[in-house]
Order: structure tokens, then C-alpha cells, then sequence
């Protein structure tokens, strides 16, 4: 009896260390062939999560971004001008969308920036803008008179103003000598409110160019009749002269703009 049981102890202890044994050599094996054990897996399969691109935190944003279509997507920024990227050299700079392109004979050439206009009735400004009724009944825009002639001569008068009659007729004439160069003449009537009474004066004087109403926006600021002022196609005002004058005296003040 007690030798049967003295072999199921040795029999018994011989198990023991047969299975230690084995799971020695499977951990020798493990650590030779170069795979990990299950700690060493689960350690490896974490930092692999955290170092991954586009996993975890990354991939949740960017699933986040995808799914919502009123976000615009993320353009990868190029690097910084003059500056190697990852994959090579930095990319040239493109043009901004802003900028006015140049055509082929504008090349090299600097866009000039658009300066306000300076409205005055002085000489180097801008003759205001206007839209007048002529006697005629028509509608007369500055930019329409002063576009379809090299230089317009404007000259405001009054009914009352007895110089401003006498000089009409040279207007006339000078009207139908520089005409075909490009000269324009248009009067305007100050006391709009004698518009009958100027209407008459004009047709006895025989004035072929037209005569418009002022609406308040010049005779406010004109001190002297009759008042003349010579404007460029632009609008701008090259010359001004106050008092009347004579055809001789007002053939010299246009030819220089006519060449």
C-alpha cells in the first residue's frame, strides 16, 4: 500500500515537471523565432493604435469631416516659398485669384489703382455730372456730351445777362467751324424758371447748339455771366474763362485741344 502510493507521488511529480518542460521550451521557441508574447502583443498593438496615421482620434475627425458635407474638405498645405517640402522642392507660388491678370501686352506692366474723381468747376477738376432737359425737351447726360467730342465748351448764361447774348452768335459760328474736329458747344441756362423767354433768344440768336436747364446744381455757384469752361472727353476741366468774349478769342482757347 504504501509503495503503490509512493509511485502515484512519483508518477505524479514526473507530470509536474514534464509540463514545466514543455511551457520552458514553447517560451524559448517564442523568444527565438521573434514573435511576441500575449503581454508583449497587447503592448505592441497599442502603441501601434497610438502611433498609426488615421486611427483613433485621427480617423474619428476625419470621419467626422467626411460625413459632413457642409464642411469644406481640408486642402494639405504646401510648404512655405523658398522651403523644401517632404517630396521635393516647395511648389512656385500661384496667383492669386484677386489679382487682375496681365494679357500678352500688359506683361510686366503695374495696374494702376482707381482714383476717385474730383468734382469741381475749377480748372483740373471734373465738371460735375448731370442730366439736364435742353430746351428742346431732350435729356442731356454729361457723359454722353463730353464722350462724343475731344472737348466740349459749356458756356452758362442767364437771360439777364446782356454780354452773354451778344456773344452767342460767335458760339455758333465757332461751332460750325470746329465741329468736324471734334469741338462741342452746349450752353446752360441759369434762371431755368425763364425757360420760355430763353427759348425765344435762342431761336432769334440762331444757335444751333443746345441749350439745357439748370436744375440748381451750377447757378448756386457761379458768381459771374456769362461763364464759360472747356472740358476734356473725360469730363475734366482744362480751361475756364469768366466775361464774354469774341469768335478770334475763343478760336485760340479750343485749337490746341483739336490737334
Amino acid at each position: 500500500m504504501h509503495k503503490l502510493v509512493a509511485r502515484i507521488l512519483v508518477l505524479v511529480v514526473l507530470i509536474f515537471m514534464l509540463a514545466g518542460c514543455l511551457g520552458n521550451k514553447n517560451q524559448e521557441t517564442n523568444q527565438i523565432s521573434g514573435q511576441p508574447g500575449d503581454a508583449e502583443q497587447a503592448s505592441m498593438n497599442q502603441q501601434g493604435a497610438q502611433q498609426a496615421p488615421g486611427t483613433g482620434g485621427d480617423a474619428q475627425a476625419a470621419n467626422q469631416q467626411t460625413s459632413d458635407p457642409l464642411r469644406p474638405a481640408i486642402q494639405q498645405q504646401a510648404p512655405p516659398t523658398g522651403q523644401a517640402g517632404a517630396n521635393g522642392p516647395a511648389p512656385a507660388p500661384q496667383q492669386s485669384q484677386a489679382a487682375p491678370k496681365a494679357s500678352g501686352n500688359d506683361s510686366g506692366k503695374a495696374f494702376a489703382p482707381v482714383v476717385p474723381k474730383n468734382y469741381s468747376l475749377s480748372v483740373g477738376g471734373y465738371f460735375p455730372p448731370f442730366i439736364l432737359t435742353g430746351l428742346d425737351g431732350k435729356q442731356y447726360s454729361s457723359a454722353s456730351v463730353f464722350g462724343a467730342n475731344k472737348v466740349t465748351l459749356i458756356n452758362c448764361w442767364a437771360t439777364f445777362c446782356g454780354p452773354c447774348i451778344r456773344e452767342m452768335p460767335d458760339l455758333e459760328r465757332l461751332r460750325q467751324d470746329y465741329q468736324d474736329l471734334g469741338l462741342g458747344v452746349i450752353g446752360i441756362v441759369l434762371d431755368a424758371d425763364k425757360a420760355q423767354q430763353a427759348k425765344t433768344m435762342a431761336a432769334r440768336l440762331g444757335t444751333g447748339y443746345p441749350h439745357l436747364l439748370d436744375n440748381g446744381s451750377f447757378g448756386q455757384y457761379i458768381y459771374a455771366v456769362p461763364q464759360t469752361y472747356l472740358v476734356d472727353s473725360e469730363g475734366r476741366i482744362v480751361r475756364a474763362v469768366t466775361g464774354a468774349n469774341n469768335l478770334q478769342f475763343f478760336s485760340g482757347l479750343v485749337e490746341p485741344y483739336l490737334k
